[in-house]
């Protein structure tokens, strides 16, 4: 085990110890945060629920990765990647994984949920980090799965990422038509002032 796997270890305890942290706190408040699969039919139903089986598995991977314990065929590195340069680069996607998340977590105040449920209400945010990103809780995962692919440039993880931004991108895209109904007015122009994953404000 080196630095590389420390550190992903490292990442990974504090990803799930600023959600499961920030789920608790709104819990104790009566809020109801997670709402994975509520209120919806067919495969987005089946997308939300996946998110637990997710968990456990990028878990078990990672660790099974960091403590070099071989996975045959999905483990196997891929020739194209790897070297110290991938590593420092993933470990570079990695710090600001953990930091666009803790943003995102802290400007959604009492707002965070896991999930949406059809047919409840949402709140628009546009201060924060969300003036950079319209969605950087997706965009900090994505980040993290890129870092995880470039630490260990394996099947598994490549995957992975490319599952996890394909799923995001049609979750993203459900979330925004449920805004652009209950906000006509103001989501769109948040929406035509503020990117889809991250950038400086486009002047109007």
């Amino acid at each position: 085990m080196d630095f590389f796997d420390i550190y992903v270890l490292i990442v990974l305890f504090t990803f799930y110890t600023l959600l499961l942290g920030k789920t608790v706190l709104l819990m104790k408040k009566g809020r109801r945060v997670v709402q994975l699969g509520k209120g919806k039919r067919g495969f987005g139903r089946h997308l939300e629920r996946s998110f637990w089986l997710g968990m456990v598995l990028l878990t078990f991977f990672v660790v099974m990765a960091a403590f070099d314990i071989p996975y045959p065929g999905i483990g196997e590195p891929l020739l194209l990647f790897g070297g110290l340069a991938t590593k420092v680069v993933g470990f570079f996607l990695l710090n600001v994984a953990i930091i666009v998340f803790s943003f995102a977590l802290a400007a959604f105040r009492d707002a965070f949920r896991i999930g949406i449920e059809e047919g409840e209400t949402e709140t628009l945010i546009t201060d924060g980090i969300f003036r950079f990103s319209r969605n950087p809780v997706y965009l900090a995962v994505i980040l993290f799965f890129g870092g995880c692919f470039l630490v260990y440039p394996n099947p598994f993880f490549l995957g992975s990422l490319l599952f996890v931004t394909a799923a995001f991108h049609h979750q993203s895209h459900k979330e925004e038509q449920k805004l652009a109904q209950e906000f006509p007015e103001s989501y769109p122009a948040y929406r035509a002032k503020t990117r889809k994953w991250f950038g400086p404000p486009r002047k109007r």
